[in-house]
């Protein structure tokens, strides 16, 4: 079964026609800024109820059942409106504000309903926001989680240059949390490592001279 070609929703082109669950598609699926990393893990799958029979590489599947899928396809299928997404358990007003609540209360990190809670978060709300309850508490309850542990995140980045440490131990950090702090600590760590670098020789000079 193929689409049809140059089909648009919200303004983005899907490109030529590809059959659904090919590896055409699959190159063809959208490519979502940070995002991206998430369509082609291996693990992650969204759920969701056809409207059609499809039949391709992946399948077949019967319409009106749910069925989990790749989450590129699932994405896919989505915006050719073939499909309603089931959202995750988490993605709940009622679990997110117990998470969101925990994680101001605790010092450390604590685990997430999903190692990849916001790229999923901001997939969903993007292309399927009709499909998610509650949608709008919904992003603020995820963006409320992740600021306070992006600020857990920044003050032990803080003390750990500081303290000029040399490795350190953190759990509970997703990919994307630990992304946004790469650049900050390899530039401060590599700034670090220059001035120690600097410093030897006059210290070695210093106490010649004694």
């Amino acid at each position: 079964m193929r689409a049809a070609a140059g089909a648009r929703r919200g303004g983005r082109g899907l490109g030529a026609a590809q059959p659904i669950g090919s590896e055409g598609a699959r190159r063809a699926r959208p490519g979502l800024d940070p995002t991206t990393s998430v369509h082609t893990e291996p693990g992650c799958c969204l759920s969701l109820i056809l409207n059609f029979i499809f039949q391709g590489d992946l399948g077949p599947f019967n319409p009106g059942l749910p069925v989990e899928v790749p989450v590129w396809l699932a994405i896919n299928l989505k915006q050719r409106q073939k499909c309603r997404i089931i959202p995750p358990e988490w993605m709940d007003v009622g679990k997110l504000e117990e998470i969101r609540d925990q994680e101001r209360k605790e010092d450390t990190f604590t685990p997430m309903p999903s190692p990849y809670y916001m790229e999923l978060t901001k997939l969903l709300l993007n292309y399927a926001s009709d499909n998610i309850p509650r949608a709008d508490e919904i992003r603020t309850l995820v963006k409320d989680t992740w600021d306070t542990r992006m600020a857990k995140l920044r003050l032990s980045a803080d003390s750990f240059v500081r303290q000029q440490e040399v490795h350190a131990k953190v759990d509970n950090l997703t990919l994307m949390e630990i992304n946004t702090t790469r650049t900050f600590l390899t530039q401060a760590l590599d700034h670090m490592y220059k001035l120690r670098t600097n410093l030897q020789p006059g210290e070695s000079s210093h106490s010649q001279d004694f």
